[in-house]
Formats: structure tokens, sequence, C-alpha cells
């Protein structure tokens, strides 16, 4: 017995040993957990996202947040429905991680504890009004984006003469959206707390999902021109999971294209088609254009072919010539009907996409005007 005694003492000297170990190893200066530390290079060259969505009501002022932290000290916001970046004010961090934002939109200055769980991608502040995480990413927003403008159509109306076929050609202003993400299952687009609209799914000619006005709503005209508006969307994604983005339509008009100086000219055959449309170019010397055809009903959430777009030349006649590069690209076989879509629009300002700005969603206004191209 005693041998098997001796032959496990020195697992026993070895057990205590390392308790001692652990033991000791486990107090830092007396006991106290290591001093948690964030620092300032943590927070900056990067975005950060919080969503604050409470309910689908204009009036709550939920919207996503995007800070970016510059490393001087400057503070800026990110519209993130047109990824549009505005200088807000200042920042700073303390030492005992208190973060300051000193954001110029809000009526007062945020003061927030950075909890000893965050990360590098992640930062739960705390304060006494509440709580709130800032992540680097939400994946499900990452290929979202929301955009509101106004469509100034030109369109032929009844004059109510009785037993008479007579037209008169109208100008009106309505509201489009535009609102692109493949993991969207709804979206509402809220023009004030009395005024909103049910937005239903279009796939666009690049076969990517676009949210977009429905036929009836888009026959509500606006009896003049609205000014500068915002528009706050709401959105519910596959998830479940709801946010709310916001939008400004700024205070700028667009002219109206004359419809009397749009011609339209296709060749007929049994081989490749095209077609020629010529208008007159806009006064502004900032508007683009394109042209949709679009099928018997005049579809224009679903075109069957839409153009790419092109600045004004300097000639007074503008023109694009649209030719299938199969038989049968444009949906359309001999003898269809089908209507021709001029579009005119501007971007909003300061954009410029010669230099790469994001531009598919900073549109402001739009001029167009749908006519019968006839039979193809």
């Amino acid at each position: 017995m005693n041998n098997s005694l001796f032959k496990k003492l020195p697992f026993v000297f070895f057990l205590l040993g390392s308790l001692f170990f652990i033991s000791c190893g486990s107090s830092s200066g007396g006991g106290g957990e290591e001093e948690f530390e964030f620092k300032s290079s943590d927070l900056t060259n990067k975005y950060w996202y919080a969503s604050t969505f409470i309910d689908n009501s204009y009036s709550k002022n939920d919207v996503v947040i995007v800070y970016r932290f510059n490393a001087g000290g400057d503070l800026y916001k990110q519209e993130f429905s047109g990824r549009r970046d505005t200088e807000v004010g200042t920042w700073s961090l303390s030492s005992d991680n208190i973060l300051v934002i000193n954001d110029e939109t809000l009526t007062a200055v945020q003061e927030w504890k950075i909890d000893k769980s965050s990360t590098r991608d992640r930062i739960n502040l705390k304060s006494t009004s509440g709580i709130r995480t800032f992540h680097t990413k939400i994946e499900e927003l990452e290929d979202v984006s929301a955009d509101a403008f106004l469509v100034k159509n030109v369109y032929l109306k009844p004059d109510g003469s009785v037993g008479e076929y007579k037209y008169e050609f109208v100008e009106e202003y309505r509201y489009e959206f535009a609102v692109r993400g493949e993991n969207i299952n709804s979206v509402k687009a809220l023009v004030s707390s009395e005024d909103e609209f049910d937005l239903v799914k279009t796939i666009n000619s690049e076969n990517k999902s676009v949210w977009r006005i429905n036929e009836f709503d888009a026959t509500k005209y606006l009896n003049e021109f609205p000014g500068e508006k915002l528009v706050k969307f709401v959105l519910k994604m596959d998830s479940g999971d709801e946010y709310k983005l916001e939008e400004i339509i700024y205070n700028k008009e667009i002219s109206t294209l004359d419809h009397q100086e749009i011609d339209t000219d296709h060749n007929t055959g049994s081989g490749l088609l095209s077609l020629q449309v010529e208008w007159e170019r806009l006064v502004e010397d900032d508007a683009y254009y394109y042209v949709q055809v679009l099928n018997a009903e005049g579809d224009e959430n679903n075109p069957l072919f839409t153009s790419n777009w092109q600045p004004a030349s300097s000639a007074q006649m503008q023109s694009i010539t649209l030719t299938e590069t199969s038989i049968g690209e444009f949906g359309l076989a001999l003898g269809d009907s089908y209507y021709v879509k001029v579009v005119a629009f501007t971007y909003e300002e300061g954009i410029n996409p010669f230099q790469g700005d994001i531009h598919e969603f900073n549109i402001q206004a739009r001029s167009q005007f749908i006519k019968s191209g006839g039979d193809w």
C-alpha cells in the first residue's frame, strides 16, 4: 500500500500546483478585471448603422441612422436611402469611453457610454435615456436603396364634350418610387401622415426586383408642384425585421417634354427590327434621356425594353435608335401594338453620374410622354 501511495503523490502535488497557478493567474493587480479600452481608431474609417424602428407611422423619427466618424473629429451622417453623406457636426471619445456625438441636425448633444461588451464591429451604447447599438453592417440591407422623385406627365384627357371625341393635353405631377433589394417582403411609401402608398414588386430590365407605385395610385396626380418633401419608406424584410428609411425630394422643377415634337419610326420586315425615336430637348442642360417600349396596355412597371440613358447633345432635336440584337428581343411580333415612352430626367443636386456617383437612386424629377407606336 505504501508503494501505491507514493506513486499517487506526484499527481497530487501536480494538481495542487495547478490550482495555485490558476488562482494566482486570475487576479490582476489585486483581483480587478482588466480595464476595457475602445480606441478612437476602432471607430473611424467605417460606417456605423443603427435601426431605431418603432412603428410604420410617418410621424415617428425612427429611421435607420448611419454615422461616419472621421479621424479629425468631423461627424458625417448618411441618408441611407440614396447613400448621400452630409457633414453634420463633430464627435469625440474620452479616455473613460464616453462617446460624445454633436449632430447639429438634432436638438441636443448625445453622450453615450461605450459598454465593455462592444467589439470593433458592434458598439453598445448606454445613457440615462436608454441604449443603442451600432453595427458596421446590417446584412439584409446591404443591397437596399430607396428613391422618391416627381414625375411630370403629359397625357391626353377627354375634354368632356358630349358626343365628340375631343381630348386636351394635360401636364400634372405625381409621385414615383423605386425601392431595390432582393430580401424585401413589402414596402410602404409615406409622403405624409395621411398620404401613403403600398408599393408593388416589379422586375427591371436587369432582372432585379424594384418596388414601384401601383397602376391605380399612379393616376393620383397633384394639382401643382409640391416643392420639397420628406418621404419615408417602411420596409418589411423576408426575415420579418422592419426598417424605416427617409428620402428628400428637393425643391427643383423640371420642364415639360413637347409631345408635338416626339416622333417614332421603325423598319418592318422579317429580320432584325429597329425603332428610332426623336424629340426636342428640354431647356435644362443637366437633363438626361432614355426611351422605353411598352406593351399594348402601356404597362410602365413592366417595360418590354429600356434603352441606355444619354445626356443631351447640342442639337435641338434629340434621338435614340433601338435595334434588336436578336429577333423578338423587344417581346413584339409583327402586327403587335405597342407604346413608346420618352423620358427626360434630372439628378439630385450634386450628383454627377460621370464621376462615379451612385446615381441609380438619386433621381430628382422626371418628365415623360407616352404615345402609341402603332403596330410593330
